[in-house]
């Protein structure tokens, strides 16, 4: 749900959700001057990277290899130039050969949630091909899970 009037942004509900900051920078911008819905998506995987990297479960030149299933986005309100997004990052559920994420984006001058997201991503072997996650990166994975977060907000 997005800000109630008056109410803070809430407090990060678990340990393992990563928090990725970022400003919006002007090549961000659409033509109607808020941040184009294609970007947001650059955002998500940004904060996913540093979400994985943060578990010591990714590196950028490591040989884990994943790709991304399927990723989901509901825009809430705008962002402008120049505002400061925290990017909310969590597991939120992890099986045999993938894994999910739930993301919130929110505004910190006015602390208003903007978007929310949900990405499945499955693990690969080296033919590109679906395999079974190896059993130190499920465990990492499920031991960062963090359901407090919903995987999408209702809308309104």
């Amino acid at each position: 749900m997005s800000k109630i009037k008056g109410r803070p942004m809430p407090d990060i509900p678990c340990a393992h959700l990563t928090v990725t900051p970022l400003i919006v920078r002007p090549r961000d911008m659409d033509a109607d001057r808020n941040v184009s819905n294609a970007v947001y998506f650059e955002y998500l995987h940004q904060s996913r990277l540093e979400h994985l990297a943060r578990l010591g479960l990714w590196k950028p030149r490591g040989s884990q290899v994943f790709a991304l299933a399927e990723n989901t986005c509901r825009y809430l309100a705008p962002s402008f130039y120049g505002d400061v997004l925290s990017i909310w990052t969590a597991t939120h559920a992890v099986g045999q050969s993938s894994f999910q994420l739930v993301y919130q984006i929110w505004r910190q001058s006015d602390e208003t949630l903007i978007a929310a997201a949900h990405s499945v991503q499955v693990w690969l072997d080296g033919n590109q091909q679906s395999t079974l996650m190896p059993v130190p990166v499920q465990e990492g994975l499920t031991a960062s899970l963090c359901t407090d977060l919903p995987k999408m907000p209702p809308r309104n």
